[in-house]
This record gives structure tokens, C-alpha cells and sequence, in this order.
């Protein structure tokens, strides 16, 4: 099958597209619902994000770097994981019941974590046909999947918005999409490979002692995205977690550059033993040049016309946003910037990971909840980016003691190129946000294509390495 770059461009056309075009219509319905309500909305799927955790248990990670090393085995791990996630499936749901009484949520967000509660089992017994599909390095399957995913939950927002529904219905979407994933998944996997279920306990159990260290990470990671939300029900009214949760949707919306890093190299990354090739070391190089690239010019342009975009987007409503808007932009640069450093820490060196991530976590938590009452969703924002530096400086250092790459050395022409760019759509700052955005586009990437800085060569993969698996 066709490398890294196939995978990377099909996702990345998925992700780019549907991610678009959610984000509008999630604009859209930040404005419909109002603060208080999309404060509500967001408690809700941060719960989801947060528990898609638990339902997957890091099982899927360790399945696919098991099955990519060895695929005749496959239709066995595919079994045995399916039975563990039935039993995780249910354990989830039911804190789906349990939290929002203890909690003493009111009715309308019992309602929506319940019907959410629903669409997160459906997804859990979606995991072991994604990990075959990633394992087999058909990644092209989940991204267009996951593109119809998205068009149907705009639909389902906007038939919501111009209907006048609440809550309650709009999340609905979550088990039609659950039901859905779960039928064509079931059919397209079947093509790859067919579940045996013999049940290994010893597997099993290899899947939960192998799998608990990647949950580990990926817990931790959700946790640093939004458990900020969580904290502050305890002591803001909805309306502020409404607010906060519009400047972190772009995050959200942008996680999908790194996300795609993530999916396509780590089955790579899985199945070599050794990192220190020449065409690893191009692969890598090649990628970070293009986050750095991508992330500078980010936090430069928020930073200069946050108001102006969360106006146009969202409204007069969330003014209080634009604050936290540009404090957390800058996190989604320091993710772009080691979003390669990731992905080699979780393969190779996931203990390092778990550790670095625990403790950045803890310090997370503990000084959201010292800090929010005092400094509201401001301390969020600032938390979230100091989180992510010191995440991002440690895997560099320690993925760089597996496989010499270049990361810094990228940034002097970006940087150079972004504030060019910056000072003169400063004297523009009156035009419509999306001609600015053209414009910029325009004098960045053509500044750098015109230093040398960028070159054609350097969007094609497929002269870099084709692997024959």
C-alpha cells in the first residue's frame, strides 16, 4: 500500500473540508443558542471528549502497532477487542447517568448526556474496525467516512437552528452518527479482515496492560483540553463557559493538522525498529517544516484580528471570548511545532510521555482550580498554553535522543515572513475578515515560496519513501 503521503492527503482533504464546514455551522449555533446554552452544549461534549477516553481504554494503539508488526493475526485481536469494548461501552454509559446527578446538573444537561451517553457506546464498538483499517494503513476509508460524519452533523445543526429546536434534539446526532459509523464500518472492515471471536484471556489482558500506558497519554492530552470546562461549572454560570468555549473552538477545529500527523505516522513509526534512516529523517524533517510553517502565521494573524473574527463569526454576545481567543491561539502553535516529537514520544518512548504528561496535568488541574475563581476563564487560557510548552519542549528533547531531526532551524523564514505580513495588514485592518485572510495567505506563502523557503517538492511524500508493506 502507498505511504504516508496518500494517507496525509486523504486525510487531509477530509479533515480540511468537513472541518470547514462544521466550524461555520458550530459558529451558527454558538449564535442560535446563546452563551448560557452553548455553555450547557459545551460541558456536554467535553464530558464526551473526555470519556472517548475510557471507552477505548488505548486498546485501539496498542492493536494497531501489534497488528502492523504481524497482520496474521489480526481477525483474533479484532475479536477480542471487540468483546472489550462491549464491557467498556457499558461502564461509560453508565457514568453518563451517574455524574450529572451527583453533580446536580440540571434536567436539559441530564438529557444531553444521556443521548450522549448513547452515541459514545455506539462509538466504542467502532474502535477495533478503525485500528484494523489504521493498522492496514487504508486511512483514506476513515477519512472520507469521517467527511460524511461531519456534513451530516452540519445538517443536523442547521435543521435544529431553522427549526427552533433545543438541547436535547440537536445532540441526537451523536447516536445517528454512532448508528451509522458502527453499519459501514462493519461492511468496509470486513473487506480487510473478519473478527474471530476466540476468546484469549491472556490477549485481553495483554491489550488492557499494554493498552493502559496509550489511554494514559491520550487521557492526559484530553484532560489538558478540557478539563478547563469541567472546572469551571464549579464556580462560573454556563455563560462564561460559553464564552470560553467559543475561543477554544477554533483549537478544536485546528487539532486536525496534528491529528493527521498522528494517524499517519504512527502506524509508520510502529513497524520500524530503527528511526535513524535517511528516509525517516526526511519524512520528519519534511513534516516539521511544514507545521512551523503553518503554525506562525496563526498566532500572528489572531493575535492582530481576533475581534474582528470572532464578531464576524459568533456575534456581539461573545465579546468576552476575544481575550481568551488570543491567549489560546498560541497553543495550537505549540502543538503544530512538535507535533512530529509527539508521535515518535508515543511510539518509542511512551513511558517518558505518560510521565511528562501526568505531571503537566496535575499542575494543569490543580492551578485551574486555584486560579479560576480569581481569574475566571483567562487562567484557562493561559494554563492551556503553559501546559502545552512544557509538554512540547520535553518531547522534543527527549524524541531527539531517538532520531536527529530539525525544528527550530524552520523558523527564522516563517517568523521573518509573518511579520512582514503582520505590518502590512495592520494598515489594512478595516477590510472584511475574510479578504484579510486571503490577503494574508497570499503575501505569507509568497514570501516564502519566493525565499527558497518553501518549494513544490516539499507538499509531494511520495518521493520521499514508498513503502511496501
Amino acid at each position: 500500500m502507498r505511504v504516508i503521503g496518500r494517507n496525509i492527503f486523504s486525510l487531509g482533504l477530509s479533515r480540511i473540508t468537513s472541518g470547514v464546514i462544521l466550524f461555520f455551522v458550530q459558529a451558527k449555533l454558538a449564535s442560535y443558542l446563546g452563551p448560557h446554552a452553548f455553555g450547557q452544549f459545551s460541558l456536554v461534549i467535553a464530558f464526551y471528549v473526555i470519556f472517548s477516553l475510557f471507552v477505548d481504554a488505548g486498546i485501539s494503539k496498542y492493536v494497531i502497532k501489534k497488528v502492523s508488526e504481524d497482520k496474521s493475526g489480526a481477525q483474533v485481536y479484532y475479536g477480542n477487542f471487540l468483546l472489550a469494548q462491549f464491557f467498556l461501552g457499558l461502564v461509560v454509559f453508565l457514568f453518563f447517568l451517574i455524574i450529572p446527578r451527583v453533580l446536580q446538573y440540571d434536567p436539559v444537561v441530564s438529557k444531553a448526556m444521556f443521548v450522549v451517553g448513547i452515541g459514545l457506546f455506539l462509538s466504542a464498538m467502532i474502535q477495533p474496525s478503525l485500528a484494523i483499517i489504521q493498522a492496514w494503513q487504508k486511512i483514506q476509508i476513515f477519512a472520507w467516512i469521517t467527511f460524511v460524519e461531519s456534513l451530516a452533523k452540519a445538517t443536523w445543526f442547521l435543521y435544529g437552528i431553522l427549526t427552533g429546536k433545543d438541547l436535547v434534539f440537536i445532540l441526537l446526532i451523536y447516536i445517528l452518527v454512532g448508528v451509522f459509523d458502527l453499519l459501514i464500518y462493519g461492511v468496509l472492515t470486513g473487506k480487510i479482515a473478519t473478527p474471530k471471536f476466540i476468546f484469549k484471556r491472556s490477549m485481553i489482558q495483554s491489550m488492557f496492560a499494554f493498552g493502559i500506558p496509550f489511554a494514559m497519554l491520550s487521557g492526559f492530552e484530553i484532560l489538558i483540553a478540557k478539563v478547563d470546562s469541567v472546572i469551571q461549572k464549579f464556580f462560573l454560570p454556563y455563560s462564561e463557559i460559553g464564552q470560553y468555549a467559543v475561543a477554544y473552538r477554533f483549537l478544536d477545529f485546528l487539532t486536525f493538522l496534528p491529528a493527521i500527523v498522528a494517524i499517519s505516522l504512527f502506524p509508520y513509526f510502529s513497524a520500524e525498529k530503527d528511526l535513524e534512516t535517511a528516509d525517516t529523517k526526511a519524512v520528519i524533517n519534511k513534516i516539521n517544516k511544514i507545521m512551523v510553517a503553518l503554525a506562525v502565521p496563526l498566532g500572528v494573524g489572531v493575535s492582530l484580528f481576533a475581534d474582528k473574527i470572532i464578531v464576524t463569526l459568533f456575534g456581539d454576545e461573545y465579546l468576552r471570548s476575544i481575550a481568551a481567543f488570543r491567549i489560546l491561539i498560541w497553543a495550537t502553535v505549540v502543538t503544530l511545532f512538535y507535533a512530529v516529537p509527539n508521535v515518535i514520544m508515543q511510539v518509542k518512548k511512551t513511558r517518558a510521555a505518560i510521565y511528562i504528561l501526568g505531571a503537566t496535568t496535575a499542575i494543569n488541574v490543580l492551578a485551574n482550580w486555584i486560579l479560576i475563581p480569581r481569574y475566571g476563564i483567562l487562567a484557562s487560557a493561559w494554563l492551556t498554553v503553559a501546559s502545552y510548552i512544557l509538554a512540547g519542549l520535553l518531547y522534543s528533547y527527549y524524541s531527539k535522543k531517538l532520531v536527529k531531526f530539525y525544528l527550530w532551524r524552520f523558523a527564522a523564514w516563517p517568523a521573518a515572513a509573518a511579520l512582514v505580513m503582520g505590518l502590512i495588514l495592520h494598515q489594512f485592518r478595516d477590510l472584511n475578515i475574510y479578504v484579510l485572510v486571503a490577503l494574508a495567505m497570499l503575501i505569507y506563502f509568497g514570501l516564502l515560496f519566493a525565499a527558497g523557503f518553501l518549494k513544490r517538492e516539499d507538499l509531494k511524500f511520495d518521493e520521499i519513501i514508498n513503502l511496501n508493506r
